[in-house]
């Protein structure tokens, strides 16, 4: 069996990613804030096979007891996916307007949280087979085709954060055989994308899980995408 945590488990597209891996077969630790429908629905299509913890990924102790829980059930872990991020309302401002100091826990959260739960889950990752990791970026963290922003400053900020850390990551886990990906999931139907956005979750899952599987072991490989598979420019 194989076995994949995916933090962000209760929103829109890790519901859809830990539904595509559990109806594939495999064992899914699932991780958010909360506990939502989904994730009760996960639960009961799927008992024996889906274990879900609570976790604030801007605690250090929680991120280390989130990878005890899993470390408790299984000595690897095949495909590590953080897909948490938050996007706050007063991000919509311009400069003038702007509340600085809400983009700490923006980048707590959107930049560092993923950095957290990597460092405490690599000792699994390392001893996988897959050992595929995936940051849930974010075409707002790129320099190139950044859709002419002005705003979102804490947002774009942190998402390019998150694209910086999965190069310095994938150049220091190449040894080691794990793929990293930074993954652009595309405007979603989520709470975050709003009902008019085209991309249903479910279909950016389904992209997402086969670059996986495409890119695992291509260490040479290129590391940010677009869900469709489409690199995308830095």
């Amino acid at each position: 069996m194989k076995y994949a945590a995916i933090v962000g488990a209760g929103g829109g597209l890790g519901s859809e990613l830990s539904k595509l891996y559990l109806e594939s077969g495999w064992f899914v630790f699932g991780f958010d804030l909360a506990a939502s429908a989904r994730v009760s629905e996960l639960s009961e299509a799927h008992p024996g096979r889906f274990q879900f913890d609570c976790l604030d990924i801007t605690s250090d102790a929680m991120v280390g007891e989130a990878a005890r829980q899993v470390a408790a059930r299984t000595d690897r872990l095949d495909l590590l996916v953080n897909a948490a991020g938050i996007l706050t309302r007063n991000g919509e401002k311009h400069l003038e307007d702007f509340d600085i100091s809400q983009s700490l826990a923006v980048f707590d959260i959107n930049a560092l949280g993923p950095l957290r739960v990597t460092k405490a889950m690599l000792p699994l990752l390392k001893a996988g087979d897959d050992r595929v990791l995936v940051n849930i970026s974010s075409e707002a963290g790129s320099m190139q085709t950044n859709n002419n922003y002005i705003r979102r400053y804490d947002y774009c900020m942190s998402k390019a954060a998150v694209n910086m850390q999965s190069v310095i990551l994938q150049r220091y886990l190449k040894p080691d055989g794990i793929k990293v990906l930074a993954v652009h999931p595309g405007w979603m139907q989520t709470e975050m994308g709003g009902a008019r956005a085209p991309v249903h979750p479910r279909d950016s899952a389904r992209g997402i899980a086969e670059l996986a599987a495409r890119y695992a072991h291509n260490l040479d490989s290129p590391i940010f995408f677009d869900y469709n598979g489409t690199p995308r420019p830095w």
